[in-house]
């Protein structure tokens, strides 16, 4: 089964090196997490739901609708190419979307 919300290798390398250093707090870490967690859940319904509403149009061969929907997926899709930066007390944490 593939788990869409599976944080991929390069994450948890980089949570592994923010949870080593001296400096760090429990409290830091588990909001980098929750942080990631968060992301990673709205990209993923999001896409989900924008493939959905595709899916509808072209069943219904609502041409308008479908080029609108596949257009807010491609700009979804843009936006999240390079990844995001989450950022607490000091501690960033890249996030790559597929």
């Amino acid at each position: 089964m593939n788990n869409h919300f599976a944080m991929d290798n390069n994450v948890y390398r980089q949570l592994e090196i923010i949870k080593s250093l001296q400096k760090r707090t429990e409290s830091t870490v588990q909001s980098l997490y929750a942080q990631a967690v968060l992301e990673y859940s709205m990209y993923h319904f999001k896409k989900s739901q924008l493939l959905i509403s595709i899916d509808q149009a072209l069943e219904s061969g609502d041409r308008e609708a479908f080029s609108a929907h596949s257009l807010a997926y491609k700009e979804h899709i843009e936006n999240h190419k390079n990844g995001k930066m989450i950022i607490e007390n000091g501690y960033e944490l890249h996030l790559t979307f597929e």
